[in-house]
């Protein structure tokens, strides 16, 4: 289902003294906020948004990312989820829902502990943060100071991996913004002080599960995942779905890390029935979290 005539995404920026943060939007209706992952954009939604009537749909560069500035900051979780949350305050938002893809997923649970009482319904796509294991390149990045002192060189063709599953007719195009984007100085250590924060030797390091007594409340939530992701394996939201109460997890047997890439049609339809549903219930913990499931994390990549 497309949306027809497709409008055209409109620019906008905010200046939070912190950080300067670029998003698009288009459309009409209920807000929905869209996250992605590590060295990423906005431009990661350029497939779903279209499939997404009816919805002011938001989509955010994170700090350190795409057309967002890239202060010399601490590009914590915390830090990324304070910015965030001072994003969707200053534009005023009393009620969103929150897409997170990857690392942006992290930040989307992370929003919980600072702005729970807007988020109306959370999905999260193969999202950090659910479980200890990550590629191992990640944690090789999280060794300290090693990107952030020599790695803003290696950034721009970082892309061209990074969207090795990309194979719409734009790929190509897609691939070459991407290295725009990551080829401005301070990615490198963006990216280097993002992974250190939540990425360890061992796997990911930051658990929302570890503070989830501090949110009153979970929203309604669901999680989706492609069957053959090697980026963070569809293990962990099979964990979190069984510790979980009204917390389905939607599988998609022919995807890997980046379903929104590879089946676009199908995550756009599942996101609408779980958006648009009336009668969705919060997801609550059955009892403690299954052992050895959700050991760390929010944030982690793509």
């Amino acid at each position: 289902m497309i949306a027809t005539p497709l409008a055209s995404e409109k620019h906008h920026s905010i200046d939070l003294a912190e950080v300067k943060l670029h998003w698009t939007e288009v459309g009409e209706g209920p807000p929905v906020l869209l996250l992605h992952g590590l060295n990423d954009s906005h431009r990661t939604w350029r497939e779903i948004w279209p499939r997404l009537p009816g919805r002011r749909v938001l989509m955010l560069d994170l700090p350190g990312h795409g057309m967002s500035s890239r202060p010399d900051a601490p590009y914590t979780l915390d830090w990324n989820a304070t910015q965030v949350a001072r994003f969707i305050e200053r534009l005023d938002l009393p009620t969103l829902d929150v897409v997170g893809h990857s690392y942006g997923g992290g930040v989307a649970q992370w929003l919980l502990l600072k702005c729970r009482a807007r988020i109306r319904r959370l999905a999260l796509l193969s999202s950090g943060g659910l479980g200890r294991e990550v590629y191992p390149w990640l944690r090789i990045a999280s060794v300290p100071f090693l990107i952030e002192a020599f790695g803003q060189r290696w950034m721009g063709p970082i892309a061209g991996f990074a969207m090795a599953q990309a194979t719409t007719s734009d790929a190509q195009a897609e691939i070459d913004l991407l290295a725009s984007y990551l080829r401005q100085p301070g990615s490198a250590r963006a990216f280097s002080r993002t992974v250190r924060d939540v990425i360890g030797w061992r796997g990911q390091t930051r658990n929302i599960f570890d503070r989830i007594a501090e949110v009153d409340e979970l929203p309604p939530m669901r999680l989706f995942w492609g069957a053959r992701d090697t980026i963070l394996p569809i293990s962990h939201g099979t964990a979190i779905a069984a510790s979980l109460e009204n917390c389905e997890l939607i599988r998609f047997e022919n995807c890997g890390h980046f379903v929104h890439w590879e089946e676009p049609e199908e995550l756009a339809s599942a996101l609408r029935i779980f958006l648009d549903s009336s009668d969705a219930s919060p997801a609550h913990l059955k009892s403690r979290p299954v052992p050895g499931s959700v050991e760390t994390a929010p944030g982690t990549a793509h």
